[in-house]
């Protein structure tokens, strides 16, 4: 589903407030925003720990929980490409079950078709390069996490030899174990999303492309056994389409 457009009188009402990623990381602050003539946020500007100023298109913005949200790359990728792709796929079902029913000719049927095995195409090829952009993703959690265990590790040192106080542990102990969550949470998000786009791309069945002869005048109709079988994924009910002759 489409996301609401954000509006410069939601937007201005959280300028200097913090900003966050969906795992509860803090991302910065947001100190300003690029809108439209029309009220439309296009980009919000945030300033990060390091003063650095970041640009963020408003597609990975959202206003959650009274919170500014900004959604990793990978998750925005995620959510266009799932979204076009089970689109295509139901419109492509739509299409077959159309012509199995003999609701539209055939000339308008291998057109549509067309069309949307392109699409698909281009959706599978992009679907590739989240998947590659996901798997690089967890690399990155997997190294991240394996450094917050070594800082865990050398502090719970420092504090059982008398080094630091008991509150200071249990500040710095506290930080660390929230990037670690935060880090579980981003992961399990990963494969959930990696689930999703396996089921559209898993899911293959047989649709049988139809030779239909088109008349000008339509008497009669006969089945007969398809000649050709092209694997398309993602539409496991639709059954097999039977070429349909139409005898002059």
């Amino acid at each position: 589903m489409a996301k609401a457009p954000l509006l410069v009188e939601t937007v201005q009402g959280f300028i200097g407030e913090t900003v966050y990623d969906p795992y509860g990381r803090v991302l910065g602050s947001l100190v300003s925003f690029e809108s439209d003539v029309d009220g439309t946020v296009q980009t919000i500007v945030v300033e990060n720990a390091y003063k650095d100023i970041v640009f963020v298109p408003s597609e990975a913005v959202e206003i959650r929980d009274g919170r500014v949200i900004v959604w990793p790359e990978w998750k925005v990728m995620a959510n266009k490409v799932i979204e076009s792709y089970q689109r295509a796929l139901k419109r492509l079902k739509g299409l077959e079950e159309m012509y199995s029913r003999g609701e539209i000719p055939g000339a308008v049927y291998h057109e549509l078709r067309k069309k949307l095995s392109t699409s698909l195409d281009r959706l599978r090829d992009e679907a590739k390069k989240l998947k590659s952009m996901l798997t690089e993703r967890l690399h990155e959690i997997e190294d991240n996490n394996l450094k917050l265990d070594r800082a865990i590790a050398n502090l719970k040192v420092s504090y059982l030899a008398g080094e630091i106080s008991e509150k200071a542990y249990k500040v710095a102990i506290e930080r660390l174990r929230s990037a670690k969550d935060s880090n579980s949470k981003e992961v399990e998000d990963i494969k959930a999303v990696k689930s999703k786009v396996d089921a559209l791309e898993s899911g293959a069945i047989s649709i049988t492309k139809s030779e239909t002869k088109i008349e000008k005048h339509e008497e009669k109709v006969e089945n007969k056994p398809a000649k050709k079988e092209e694997k398309i994924p993602g539409l496991e009910s639709i059954q097999p389409i039977p070429v349909k002759l139409i005898e002059g």
